[in-house]
């Protein structure tokens, strides 16, 4: 799964690629919700989209399951707060009364008491997306303060991170006379650089990195038009 963000436009686009067959599925579709949305979990043939209601208070979001295969949607709750996703069901919360939790089947929509199983797990295939961190969150001045001390930069904005085994990556913007950059950069555990790669550059705005891990593969897009796959 690709997400493409155009910072510029305030517009997401996702394409599904097909690492086997070395093709897209399909590209660059769009939804109502231009921008605050994101993917929140891949498995078997459901993606769930997540959409954020307040920008203000990031846990109040609307979630909705869409098939790969119809390319469309095929149920969706508002006005949630989510928790996890076990076996094949998402469990979470309504705004209004977070105390009391449920869990959904995510190949139906439907509301569950026990853990009935629609989707099958999948066998061979690991998918982590990095987390996004605004500038208020304790994460991103962690990360802000190690970049800082190790490669001299000054992060402007929001940064995404995703740790993994022994490696862990993060995408920031960083900003220079020519206008806002987008960098990869991939470390292992004892803080050794191990990748840094530009994503995009001299940007009027600024933008998110778009990367993820399969199977033990850095995949990241490079200036919105090259795939680039990395084994670790």
């Amino acid at each position: 799964m690709i997400t493409i963000r155009d910072s510029e436009a305030l517009a997401v686009r996702f394409s599904l690629f097909d690492l086997n067959a070395g093709d897209f599925l399909w590209e660059d579709i769009s939804f109502e919700e231009s921008w605050w949305i994101s993917v929140y979990h891949f498995a078997g043939d459901v993606i769930v989209f997540q959409t954020y209601d307040d920008t203000q208070n990031i846990e109040a979001r609307s979630v909705f399951g869409f098939d790969t295969t119809t390319l469309e949607a095929i149920w969706s709750v508002d006005d949630v707060k989510l928790f996890n996703i076990q076996s094949g069901l998402l469990q979470l919360a309504a705004i209004s009364d977070p105390v009391y939790q449920f869990k959904i089947d995510l190949r139906t929509g439907a509301e569950v008491n026990e853990p009935t199983i629609s989707l099958e797990p999948v066998a061979l295939s690991e998918t982590f997306y990095p987390t996004h961190y605004e500038p208020e969150s304790p994460h991103f001045v962690t990360v802000a303060k190690f970049l800082k001390d190790k490669l001299s930069l000054e992060l402007v904005g929001s940064c995404d991170y995703l740790e993994w085994d022994q490696y862990f990556a993060v995408a920031i913007n960083t900003k220079d006379a020519a206008g806002y950059k987008l960098d990869l950069f991939v470390f292992n555990l004892n803080g050794d650089l191990l990748l840094h790669q530009l994503l995009e550059s001299e940007l009027k705005g600024l933008a998110t990195g778009t990367f993820f891990i399969v199977n033990q593969a850095l995949i990241f897009v490079e200036g919105k038009r090259n795939l680039i796959i990395y084994g670790f």
